[in-house]
């Protein structure tokens, strides 16, 4: 069956274009802004002899649909951060996070909060979908909503939005009850930068921190050894050594395994995104030994005429 590539950029609710040189959309769990750039294929001027430029501008809405055969699903929704003054015309998107860096300067004390309070306190108005956990005394002194969002990380907090919708925890936390099969030989790119590594060349040494709410100590839990490098998971507060232990080590064991590591590229479909699951097989080993399901931490898409509709998957964790 023949696939026709189909592409829809709506801007501002009032132009729409079905063709375009390239699309590339970044979405992470690892970074608080998804991007997408447009690059479109000449100088733009409809029968009047207007350009794109006379239509659009920076701060204009933005969603971009991909599908094969007419059969479109939006995957990306934002706003045109940057509209390039070269010939093709490239166009810099950013998702909600453009508006929260561009918001008020805050200054606030929370004598004892939750982070759904400040994260409510500083984006009013978007739907939150967050983690319970405790802050604590939290100062915001002169910032923009997107630095709080920064500050966060501290905490271990990351945040996203999908769509509209703000969401705030740990990366485990963005998980989805999604789960895409991929099969060695079927459904995967030759272009896929997989390799299988054995446990030993991951091994690492995990620290764990929990500040303690209203107080400058730390807790801390060190797992492993530092054979590869070291990470440091910045917890929640107020965590006890026992939980840090149950927390470090759990993540110790989702990263330091026999399996794979990398990018694995599939097509349109299935429609991937970061917090679902990969379910990887390898039918060269009928024992299973090799497959696995892991946490999609970060996909880019890729639309031109060299790739088609492409989605690069990196994988993380061993679910």
């Amino acid at each position: 069956m023949y696939l026709n590539i189909s592409v829809r950029i709506t801007i501002g609710e009032r132009l729409e274009l079905n063709t375009v040189k390239s699309v590339e959309i970044q979405s992470t769990l690892e970074k608080i802004s998804n991007k997408a750039t447009v690059e479109l294929p000449r100088e733009f001027k409809d029968a009047k002899g207007k350009r794109l430029l006379d239509y659009i501008k920076t701060g204009d809405t933005i969603r971009i649909e991909l599908g094969y055969n007419g059969e479109l699903k939006t995957e990306f929704e934002g706003y045109i951060a940057h509209i390039g003054a070269e010939i093709p015309t490239v166009l810099e998107c950013e998702d909600e996070m453009y508006k929260l860096k561009r918001t008020k300067k805050f200054n606030h004390t929370f004598a004892n909060t939750k982070l759904k309070e400040v994260l409510q306190f500083i984006a009013p108005g978007y739907e939150i979908d967050c983690v319970d956990m405790s802050l604590g005394k939290f100062m915001i002194e002169n910032c923009t909503a997107f630095e709080v969002l920064e500050d966060l990380k501290k905490y271990g907090i990351r945040c996203n939005f999908y769509g509209k919708k703000l969401h705030a925890g740990m990366m485990v936390d963005f998980k989805t009850p999604d789960k895409h099969k991929f099969v060695f030989g079927k459904n995967i790119r030759k272009s896929s930068d997989l390799k299988y590594v054995t446990k030993d060349k991951k091994e690492c040494k995990i620290t764990a921190i929990s500040i303690q709410a209203g107080t400058s100590k730390k807790v801390t839990y060190e797992f492993g050894t530092p054979v590869n490098g070291e990470r440091t998971l910045h917890m929640p507060l107020n965590l006890s050594k026992n939980e840090l232990k149950e927390q470090a080590e759990k993540y110790y064991h989702s990263v330091v395994f026999d399996g794979y590591d990398g990018t694995l590229d599939g097509w349109c479909i299935p429609r991937t995104k970061p917090g679902d699951t990969l379910q990887l097989i390898d039918p060269q080993y009928p024992d299973e030994k090799r497959d696995g399901n892991f946490l999609i931490e970060s996909v880019t898409i890729k639309a031109n005429a060299n790739d088609g509709i492409k989605r690069e998957n990196k994988i993380s964790m061993k679910l």
